[in-house]
């Protein structure tokens, strides 16, 4: 066992709490559940639209997201990933670590966390990339099974689980977006989003102000064009060309409506057209179109979040056809 001294834990909640708070105090605006479409330049002022039909101006724009929404450059640099994990009751204080991990590939991860004067046991792991899972409830149970074989625990009181995005040669991008002006991101931090998102706020500022910043260069976009990224990038969205011309080779072949039971999604093609039908608990079938808005891969069903995912690019819908995660900016369509 490797050990690393001197670690520290905090309440990541608490952290972002504190700043939102002080951005608030210091005359920001925070408006959550609001979804940015895109925008436009006029001169040099940016004219930012969102999906309540709400038009902002700014002078600068920063894509803090997983992926920056539509068909851009980095659908090719980035690869969406799903991680799973638990929180399990223990009777006994941990000791000797604030965060660990195993040296499995795919690794798993491990960290705990108190409240209310009990001690929980908070563990992650069984990633893959999204849509890619044929039965997307083995990795919670596989989970729950290495939880149980590696630690003693009392009970499993919460899972979950969550979308990240892998960068091509490891690194983040974070800065200026390549070609554009007041434009910038801060994407792929590969699932290191409290690390990676507090380096961003320092660089970026630094960025906006016009400011020097010794880590600038060394997580800018623009660094895309070097080969370990480019033969990275290849090896993972090769799959999304491949997922998009399996999904026509096998068109005609998809389960049968009266396969799907309670509770269960299938794609299915009805005069000619793939469409995604899930049955609800009280056997009543529902209709999307199973095309992904954003580049036309088909969606997937995944039966432990109850949601279509596209396997090509990491676009989540819910069973209303909501986008939940991005790159597609628009839902599926209701047939």
């Amino acid at each position: 066992m490797i050990e690393i001294k001197g670690q520290a834990q905090f309440h990541p909640l608490k952290y972002i709490t504190a700043l939102s708070d002080r951005f608030e105090t210091d005359g920001g605006l925070l408006l959550t559940g609001t979804f940015v479409k895109g925008y436009e330049r006029m001169n040099d002022t940016l004219k930012i639209e969102t999906d309540d039909g709400e038009i902002f101006t700014a002078k600068h724009l920063v894509w803090a997201t997983h992926i920056p929404p539509g068909n851009n450059r980095f659908n090719l640099l980035l690869a969406p990933y799903r991680s799973y994990a638990l929180a399990a009751k223990i009777s006994y204080k941990p000791e000797g670590f604030s965060q660990a991990a195993d040296i499995y590939d795919a690794y798993h991860y491990f960290r705990y966390h108190k409240k209310d004067g009990e001690y929980f046991l908070i563990v992650g792991g069984f990633d893959h990339k999204t849509g890619h899972e044929a039965d997307s409830e083995q990795p919670f149970a596989d989970l729950v099974q290495y939880t149980k074989t590696h630690f003693n625990i009392d009970e499993i009181s919460e899972q979950w689980s969550s979308q990240y995005y892998v960068p091509a040669d490891g690194l983040p991008y974070i800065g200026k977006i390549p070609g554009e002006e007041h434009v910038y991101i801060a994407t792929g931090y590969n699932g290191n989003g409290i690390t990676w998102g507090t380096l961003a706020s320092h660089v970026l500022a630094d960025l906006i102000q016009n400011k020097d910043n010794e880590l600038a260069d060394i997580v800018s976009p623009s660094r895309i064009e070097i080969k370990a990224s480019a033969a990275s990038a290849l090896k993972e969205n090769s799959d999304a060309v491949f997922q998009l011309v399996k999904d026509q080779l096998l068109a005609g072949k998809s389960a049968e409506l009266n396969e799907i039971a309670s509770g269960e999604g299938k794609v299915i093609e009805f005069k000619g057209k793939k469409v995604a039908a899930y049955r609800n608990d009280e056997g009543n079938i529902s209709f999307l179109s199973a095309v992904c808005p954003h580049m036309g891969c088909t969606v997937k069903f995944n039966t432990a979040e109850k949601s279509w995912d596209c396997p090509c690019h990491g676009s989540r819908f819910d069973l209303e056809g909501n986008v939940l995660n991005i790159p597609a900016t628009t839902g599926l369509d209701k047939i």
